[in-house]
């Protein structure tokens, strides 16, 4: 594998940590601090750093060459984190996180390696399902059926968002938010 593929991969793996912040106290021993702020900064951080590095044209490694003149997808993948974490409910945040983390990297490897889509679809599908079951069911306290049907619609719209080509947004972000918003919309219908 490249130096920089296996940076981005590694760089996707590390979103897998991002639940986390769950564990930290709301209120944080420092005052005024709340752990919202700290979302905050890491986002801002990340969002200046990228300014800075569109401004000076600079590309480093893990970066694509097409993404010397637009916003490169760890600052797409850095917001989809931080809505998740700010926005949506602990266990399906946690579970959309940890499932991306590894489902995108492996869909990536599998497509690179040749490999036909009726295998890539089946298993990306399968690899989302069972890693978002098994990380809201630890995490979170609905009914087991409840997870099966979040699981089946969240793997359902990630691993197609995954495809999706949209000029101004990356996948890293779609296939964080779009399952994000079709799993809890439907927690609340069941």
């Amino acid at each position: 594998m490249r130096k920089d593929v296996l940076v981005r991969r590694g760089m996707h793996a590390l979103i897998a940590l991002t639940p986390l912040y769950f564990a930290l106290p709301v209120e944080l021993p420092v005052e005024p601090l709340r752990r919202w702020m700290l979302l905050m900064v890491f986002f801002i951080g990340v969002s200046v750093f990228e300014v800075v590095r569109l401004w000076k044209g600079v590309i480093f490694l893990g970066l694509r060459p097409h993404e010397k003149g637009r916003i490169a997808s760890f600052v797409w993948a850095a917001a989809g984190v931080t809505l998740l974490l700010w926005l949506f409910p602990e266990d399906i945040a946690s579970g959309a996180l940890v499932a991306m983390a590894v489902v995108d990297p492996l869909a990536g490897e599998l497509r690179g390696s040749r490999v036909r889509d009726i295998v890539t679809v089946p298993v990306s599908l399968f690899a989302y399902f069972a890693l978002f079951l098994v990380i809201s069911v630890f995490v979170g306290g609905r009914e087991l059926t409840v997870y099966i049907a979040l699981a089946v619609v969240g793997s359902v719209v990630a691993i197609p968002s995954e495809w999706v080509e949209v000029r101004c947004v990356d996948d890293d972000f779609l296939m964080l938010v779009l399952p994000a918003l079709a799993m809890t919309g439907l927690s609340y219908l069941l």
